[in-house]
C-alpha cells in the first residue's frame, strides 16, 4: 500500500515546495497537491511576469518544444518535474505519483492536508500567486 500525502499549497514558495514534493515522490509516497493556484512565485510580480512572458515570446510559432505551461496545475507539475530525474525510470515512476489540483476537488474535501513549514513564504517577501500569474499570462479555461 502506497502512503498518500495531501499537501496544501496555500502560501508556499514554488521551488521549495517542489523540492520537498519531489523527495517524497522519490521515497515512494503518493503526493497530492491541493490549492496549487495559491502557491507563490517570489520576486516583484511584474518582473516575474516579464521574464516568463519573454520565454513564451521567444518560442512562439515553434512546432516543437519546449512548451511552457500557462495553467496553474501544469505550471506546478513542470516545476516538480524539474526537481526529478524525469528522463530516468526512477524519476518517471516518481512523477507518476504526483497529482496537482486547482482548488480542492470534492473527493478530497475531508482529506487531512499538511503544510511544509520550511516552504512557507517569509513575511515581507514580494510574491505573486500562480493563479494570478496564469491569469495575467492569458491562461483561459481554468477559472
Amino acid at each position: 500500500m502506497v502512503e498518500t500525502v495531501f499537501v496544501d499549497g496555500t502560501n508556499h514558495v514554488l521551488g521549495r515546495l517542489a523540492s520537498y514534493v519531489a523527495k517524497m515522490a522519490i521515497e515512494g509516497k503518493q503526493v497530492i497537491i491541493l490549492n496549487c493556484d495559491k502557491i507563490a512565485l517570489t520576486g516583484k510580480p511584474q518582473h516575474v511576469i516579464d521574464v516568463y512572458s519573454e520565454k513564451i515570446r521567444r518560442i512562439r510559432g515553434r512546432q516543437k518544444g519546449p512548451f511552457w505551461p500557462r495553467r496553474p496545475d501544469n505550471f506546478v507539475r513542470r516545476a516538480i518535474r524539474g526537481m526529478l530525474a524525469h528522463e530516468k525510470l526512477k524519476g518517471i515512476e516518481a512523477f507518476k505519483r504526483v497529482e496537482v489540483y486547482i482548488g480542492v476537488p470534492a473527493d478530497y474535501h475531508n482529506a487531512k492536508m499538511i503544510t511544509i513549514e520550511k516552504a512557507k513564504i517569509k513575511p515581507g517577501k514580494k510574491f505573486i500567486h500562480v493563479g494570478e500569474f496564469s491569469e495575467r499570462l492569458g491562461s483561459v479555461g481554468w477559472i
